[in-house]
């Protein structure tokens, strides 16, 4: 079985980012107001910490053209050439990461397997993949132990060592106190980044997030809730959501309890959601690793009318999964304990698949 199709798939959501803007913005304003504090009212939690400060020398930006050239233009920002790529390409012949067995991939198909290895590498490094899940997850999706562990070992010993760590935009100046819900009824989730910027100080991304969110594919967005609380987000490149956050990750500093973690997400829906019945999830058959999650729906009418402004698929409808460590793209790390490290919202239900297994 190939996986480079996946990998493409993967790659060309990471062009259109590119294309979108890059990873971060060098036409923000270069300070941070650092004495703005969090709203007072955020569901009755301490929430009186002030901003994160920003870096004190930030680093410009990844750049990107937004043309055919935008793949380039992130590998040359990784520190990732041609002739890695090529080399790259052919482990990846050589053991099935191509177009199929004995088809030799083309430089442009080679750039795309990069671009998803540079990923790769920069979760490994902030912490939130392993090699050895990164292994069982390449066997999880076809490969041999062999394959796997060739591809891991040039990534880990050749390829990764060249990449330059991801570069954030400098955080912008806010002006806070902005309403407690956007013009249409939204207190977070499906609201707009301009709500966002007037109602909570922006943070590192890479400080707060990276390493319970992993890379993203995107522009990426960190906002603290209350002191032990950030809000982790990737702005949508699709014009129709005008830069709406359809989805975002809470994360806490340390495990809380149910009740928390329930006043947590409930703070970033609109104000007539209701909790349905919570539902324990597991991990795909496909993934290599054990682990649960807890689910909870919400319903809500005001959700409805915020999606359906933005041309997508509008339920009167909110979901929230649980983790007690992290969400990955292969699943939850570890079983659900009770206690929740990282909560992600979405807009829509969650409901059990053809199995009747709700999956995390």
């Amino acid at each position: 079985m190939s996986r480079f199709r996946r990998a493409v798939g993967t790659a060309l959501l990471v062009a259109a980012a590119l294309a979108a803007g890059g990873c971060g913005s060098d036409t923000e304003p270069s300070a941070a107001d650092t004495t703005s504090t969090v709203p007072e009212d955020v569901t009755g939690m301490e929430s009186t910490a002030p901003a994160d400060e920003a870096d004190t020398h930030p680093e410009p930006a990844e750049a990107a053209t937004g043309d055919d050239t935008s793949i380039e233009d992130f590998l040359a920002a990784a520190g990732i050439d041609d002739t890695l790529v090529n080399q790259l390409g052919e482990i990846g012949d050589a053991n099935n990461y191509g177009l199929g067995e004995g088809i030799e991939t083309s430089l442009e198909d080679r750039r795309g397997l990069a671009t998803v290895q540079v990923t790769t590498c920069r979760n490994v490094t902030v912490g939130y993949r392993t090699w050895e899940g990164v292994q069982y997850s390449d066997e999880a999706n076809g490969a041999t132990e062999d394959q796997a562990a060739a591809m891991a070992d040039f990534l880990r010993t050749e390829f990764c060592p060249h990449i330059a760590p991801l570069k954030g935009a400098p955080l912008p100046e806010q002006t806070l106190g902005g309403p407690s819900e956007d013009d249409l009824g939204g207190r977070g989730l499906a609201s707009p980044l301009t709500w966002w910027d007037a109602r909570y100080p922006r943070v590192s991304w890479s400080k707060a997030c990276a390493a319970q969110t992993g890379m993203p594919i995107g522009d990426p967005v960190a906002y603290r809730l209350a002191k032990d609380e950030v809000a982790c987000a990737t702005v949508p490149s699709a014009t129709s959501l005008e830069e709406h956050l359809i989805s975002v990750d809470v994360v806490f500093s340390s495990l809380v309890d149910e009740d928390r973690a329930r006043k947590a997400a409930l703070a970033l829906l609109p104000s007539d959601a209701s909790a349905t019945e919570p539902t324990e999830g597991t991990n795909p058959d496909w993934s290599y690793m054990e682990g649960g999650c807890l689910n909870t729906n919400f319903s809500t009418a005001t959700m409805e009318g915020l999606m359906d402004g933005l041309e997508k698929d509008a339920e009167p409808s909110a979901s929230a999964l649980y983790y007690s460590d992290r969400a990955t793209e292969d699943g939850a790390m570890g079983d659900y304990t009770g206690e929740v490290k990282q909560i992600s919202l979405s807009t829509g239900a969650n409901e059990p698949g053809v199995t009747g297994d709700l999956t995390c």
